[in-house]
């Protein structure tokens, strides 16, 4: 008895080159909820680059909240650890960031993130939790009279919301538009997804290949 494979209804890799799957147009014309493997790639890609520029931003964040610690109270025993490792935090953050511009990850890849999806979102739920902290703090400065220590306390929970919230919905909003431009400019990249555009077959999650 012979086994044969079930035809796709949907059109094969090799049906278009690589450019024309990317194509922003070719895009438009599919629902943006259908799951194809650039869409996937782009996806993956765009959860792991946002958990590294948090950590990035998280760091840069501890670095700017110490140094202002530092200059409104003169305490470097206190402050320049943190700022320590805030440097490393930021600088190895930085390196495993660039590495995602060149990573492809394999068929069936899934990073769960939860959590806002946009750079609206994410200013949303920052902005929510900012001004519901405001609401205390200001409660608590006009009765204790530290204006200062509120002043200080959302310093840096901006800076923290702006790293846990801001900064990933930011690139998880343009996951898309991000893979499309990087293909374009880093060859590389480009020769990546032309293998897998020439090795990639359809499974149970995703039947098309394309388009972004």
């Amino acid at each position: 008895m012979v086994h044969v494979e079930p035809v796709s209804a949907y059109p094969p890799p090799s049906s278009r080159t690589l450019e024309q799957w990317l194509d922003p147009g070719l895009g438009t014309t599919h629902q943006p909820e259908l799951r194809t493997r650039l869409r996937e790639i782009a996806d993956a890609r765009a959860a792991l680059a946002a958990m590294w520029a948090a950590f990035l931003s998280l760091g840069v964040s501890a670095i700017l909240f110490a140094g202002v610690l530092l200059a409104v109270t003169g305490r470097a025993a206190s402050t320049v650890p943190w700022i320590a490792v805030g440097v490393v935090l930021a600088a190895v953050s930085a390196l495993f960031l660039s590495r995602v511009r060149r990573w492809v990850p394999r068929p069936r890849t899934s990073l769960s993130v939860r959590g806002p999806g946009n750079l609206r979102g994410g200013l949303w739920a920052a902005g929510g939790i900012l001004f519901l902290l405001n609401v205390f703090l200001v409660i608590g400065a006009l009765t204790t009279g530290r204006v200062l220590v509120m002043v200080l306390v959302d310093l840096g929970m901006v800076l923290l919301l702006t790293s846990a919230f801001v900064v990933p919905s930011a690139i998880l909003g343009r996951s898309r538009l991000t893979l499309r431009r990087q293909t374009q400019k880093d060859p590389r990249l480009a020769a990546t997804l032309e293998r897998e555009r020439l090795s990639w077959r359809p499974d149970g999650r995703t039947a098309m290949f394309g388009p972004l």
